[in-house]
């Protein structure tokens, strides 16, 4: 009964939140392709191509890891001989993203804070597209050699989950790799990045009067560096547990993996729209316009935006007149 509620409890927020983002992110990219002044820059490709990313990774999960959690199905699962292979190719592929996503946001947000001349010389459509060439091309890098290694779903009598697993311990070899020296990192440097951010901003927007913006951005970034760490978390206790072949622990990380995945995806979803009031702007017309309500829309710069927009102005002031 107790799995019951939890089933359904996921499918609640589960089901309206996916919608929504299917919503969300197709208004993105229309903006995008239809070069709505205010959208065109390298912030929302790279929020575009990250909803769609968590989308992705939110069908394969509800497919791939919560149904035979569930025991739906549960023979399917385990009689096939590829379905844990491609859970594994599609999880650690959109896994990836969020950090590198994280990455590039914080320093990019850096550039314009301290280098605004050179931010200035790189913010083009160009860019925007290499980034997301960029991120496209390594979560692939990091999830194709998945299939290498073989695996297949097991029932473990412990926790009684259906869940993937490798079956060849070599894989924790391949998984601490790239976890130790590149998502570690990642994860390091952005938060170097972020804490330079919130002292250059506070430092130069002393007198801005959009503080309460700049708090809430702030917190935003506390918060994709929080989920990212507990993603290196749920890695880290599947690297254990590959290396000592102890199917509970990979059980355990799997299950947590649905909480700490939904928390990543969704939460780092509905915190976007809570500060960008340019797409919140831009979903209240749709609405209107369905609906047949006048809509008088009012141009408000994003808290992103607007952070790298005052950034520039200011540090650009500051260097004219030294």
């Amino acid at each position: 009964m107790v799995v019951a509620i939890v089933e359904i409890f996921q499918l609640a927020y589960y089901i309206p939140s996916v919608i929504l983002m299917i919503f969300v992110g197709t208004l993105l990219l229309y903006k995008i392709l239809t070069k709505s002044k205010a959208f065109q820059n390298e912030f929302y490709p790279m929020v575009c191509y990250r909803t769609f990313n968590d989308l992705a990774y939110q069908i394969s999960m509800i497919g791939l890891l919560k149904l035979p959690s569930w025991s739906i199905m549960p023979q399917m699962y385990l009689d096939s001989t590829y379905l844990a292979a491609v859970s594994y190719v599609f999880g650690a592929t959109t896994f990836c993203v969020p950090f590198i996503h994280t990455f590039f946001l914080s320093g990019l947000r850096y550039m314009a804070i301290y280098h605004p001349v050179k931010y200035t010389r790189i913010s083009s459509p160009r860019t925007s597209i290499i980034l997301c060439s960029l991120l496209l091309i390594i979560s692939l890098s990091i999830g194709l050699p998945s299939l290498a290694y073989s695996s297949r779903y097991v029932y473990n009598n412990v926790t009684g989950i259906i869940s993937s697993t490798y079956l060849d311990k070599s894989v924790a070899y391949y998984q601490f790799a790239y976890v130790t020296f590149f998502y570690l990192p990642i994860i390091i440097i952005s938060a170097i990045f972020n804490v330079a951010n919130f002292i250059g901003l506070s430092k130069t927007n002393k007198r801005n009067k959009n503080k309460r913006s700049e708090t809430l951005f702030a917190v935003y970034s506390l918060f994709t560096f929080f989920t990212t760490c507990l993603m290196e978390a749920y890695l880290g206790s599947r690297i254990i547990g590959n290396f000592l072949g102890n199917q509970t622990i990979i059980s355990v990380a799997n299950y947590s993996l649905q909480w700490i995945g939904d928390l990543g995806t969704f939460g780092d979803f509905y915190f976007f729209i809570f500060i960008n009031s340019e797409i919140r702007a831009a979903i209240k017309e749709i609405v209107c316009k369905v609906f047949g309500i006048k809509y008088a829309p009012s141009f408000v710069k994003t808290t992103e935006i607007k952070s790298i927009h005052d950034g520039k102005s200011i540090r650009g002031k500051h260097i004219t007149t030294t």
